[in-house]
């Protein structure tokens, strides 16, 4: 909803080639909000475009609602989703705070980083597996965590960039605070 509203994402196909979202996937999720009196769509346009807006009670909905979204224990797509809707919502400390939750959720559920090494007693392999798996969720979690803590950095190096749009200057860090 904040891509369509905030973000300029007015059509599937923007939706799609901007936001990486496929027909498929959204068009139950566009029908039910309309359906819900929260989006309209416009008749056909050009190669079947239909331009979308939040109706006054989508609109609402959006900014009561939005905030739901920042589940920090999400994979990592959803993090960036939520992430990129605090700073449509003009909050980009929310964002910078949200990234950083999420690399310290990555970061509580470290365990191993490598095989253990082979001992007198034999492992099947099936044991090998799931020690292969878990080092490579575990490697995964720390490449997350790196990244997230480095996204968080860069929108804080930037905030100052943010400010010509509606920024909640009351969840940025002190420094960026007037």
């Amino acid at each position: 909803m904040a891509a369509i509203s905030r973000g300029g994402l007015n059509t599937i196909y923007a939706l799609q080639r901007d936001a990486d979202l496929q027909p498929g996937s959204i068009k139950k999720a566009i029908k039910d909000l309309v359906e819900d009196g929260l989006l309209e769509r416009s008749d056909g346009a050009k190669r079947g475009r239909r331009a979308m807006a939040l109706t006054k009670s989508g609109d609402r909905f959006l900014s009561e609602k939005w905030m739901t979204s920042l589940d920090p224990k999400r994979e990592m797509e959803s993090i960036l989703r939520s992430a990129t809707v605090a700073l449509l919502m003009g909050d980009i400390g929310r964002s910078i705070n949200f990234l950083m939750d999420a690399a310290s959720e990555r970061e509580k559920r470290q365990g191993p980083q490598q095989l253990r090494a082979p001992s007198s007693s034999a492992r099947s392999p099936i044991e090998v597996h799931e020690e292969m798996r878990a080092v490579y969720e575990n490697q995964r979690r720390v490449i997350e965590a790196s990244l997230l803590r480095r996204f968080a950095d860069e929108l804080d190096k930037h905030a100052g960039a943010f400010t010509s749009t509606n920024v909640d200057r009351q969840n940025l860090p002190k420094k960026y605070k007037s």
